[in-house]
């Protein structure tokens, strides 16, 4: 009997003690649910905060923004032509210019393309001549930073829009000649890449973007490189004359005979020389192609092979000039030292004597043909 009592009291404590732990482990439970509660109110508290704050320095940059705007400056007074320029002009602030454009019109014209000169030195680093509230106030009245991404935003709408109407996007020229254009140079692009030769200005992003409205690329097989390609690169051959070209002639500078030539000012002693520029031109593209890691056709050895011959390279386009332009690119002229409060904006006054010229040209607004500008265009995707 005695056995029998000891295991009836051994499950009793046993009972008990399944019971404080049943107990503990609701309180465990309730704990845990206070903390994850405590966590919640903290966590939306912080996001809270985080609102605020970003809230606060919004305020205080758009407070910079209408102070510096007060200013008497020269960027201020360009500024508010623009801002004027676009009321007049249908929301236009790209400003382009013919050779009937008054004069006022081509300064705002180039005025307009320094600003975009002076945010990509900003975007590498290069502070020095554009203010962060200066970009603000372009931002906000819609300023155009990157007229290739723009005219390309601008070409999809209006594809995807003829699309819709047509339900094709093969446009015979004489329909519609820009727009032919864009659809011919984007297809290029694409087979190029396709090839493995580097296309700057169509990215995958864009890729992505003529996909998602259904766009037909053609033939998805990679053409076949052409005679005059492996002509232009049989590099062999090539360096050969170009060096027999330097010890006859002492440099490299292949172009500025040719144009001699051309002129009737002497003759080249090898009719091959003439086809010298056309090798240099492939090179130096395949050059920028090799420095950006992508597929080439040239190597570090056939690099160091031109430099050593006096080649000149061409850097990428997303890598900083040099000379930005700042103080330490010109000649230090005496000048009476502006008050603290204004010396922010004497570096800036004269922006367009600072940037060094940069070849950005202008946009179309998206359903004309697109104006001359004075600074030169590039055909863009």
């Amino acid at each position: 009997m005695s056995s029998i009592q000891e295991i009836k009291a051994l499950v009793t404590s046993s009972e008990h003690e399944v019971h404080i732990a049943k107990d503990a482990l609701k309180a465990t439970e309730r704990g845990i649910e206070e903390a994850y509660e405590r966590n919640r109110i903290a966590k939306a508290t912080h996001d809270g905060l985080v609102v605020k704050l970003a809230n606060l320095k919004a305020q205080f940059r758009e407070q910079i923004m209408e102070d510096g705007l007060k200013e008497s400056n020269r960027w201020n007074e360009m500024y508010y032509k623009l801002l004027q320029w676009k009321e007049n002009h249908d929301g236009d602030v790209l400003v382009g210019v013919d050779k009937d454009s008054d004069e006022e019109t081509k300064k705002l014209s180039r005025w307009v393309i320094n600003q975009r000169s002076a945010y990509k030195y900003f975007m590498n680093g290069d502070t020095k001549h554009i203010k962060d509230h200066r970009i603000d106030a372009l931002n906000k009245m819609g300023f155009v930073w990157c007229v290739a991404d723009h005219v390309f935003q601008a070409n999809v709408e209006e594809l995807k829009q003829y699309h819709a109407e047509n339900e094709k996007f093969d446009i015979p020229v004489k329909e519609n000649k820009k727009l032919a254009a864009f659809v011919s140079r984007v297809r290029t692009a694409y087979a190029n890449k396709q090839e493995g030769r580097a296309q700057h200005d169509l990215t995958d992003e864009k890729i992505e973007q003529l996909d998602a409205i259904g766009f037909k690329w053609g033939f998805k097989k990679s053409r076949k490189k052409t005679s005059s390609t492996s002509t232009a690169f049989d590099y062999d051959t090539q360096i050969a004359l170009l060096q027999e070209f330097k010890n006859e002639y002492g440099h490299t500078k292949v172009n500025k005979l040719i144009k001699e030539w051309q002129k009737g000012e002497g003759e080249p002693s090898k009719k091959e020389y003439r086809r010298l520029p056309v090798f240099l031109t492939f090179a130096r593209k395949e050059y920028i192609s090799y420095v950006e890691g992508q597929p080439s056709l040239i190597d570090a050895e056939k690099v160091k092979a031109l430099t050593d011959l006096g080649v000149e390279w061409k850097q990428p386009p997303n890598v900083p000039r040099k000379n930005t332009g700042g103080e330490a690119s010109r000649k230090k002229k005496p000048r009476i030292e502006a008050p603290s409060h204004e010396q922010d904006f004497v570096a800036e006054l004269d922006v367009e004597a600072e940037l060094p010229p940069m070849n950005i040209p202008a946009l179309p607004s998206p359903n004309i043909i697109a104006p001359k500008f004075d600074d030169g265009q590039s055909t863009m995707i």
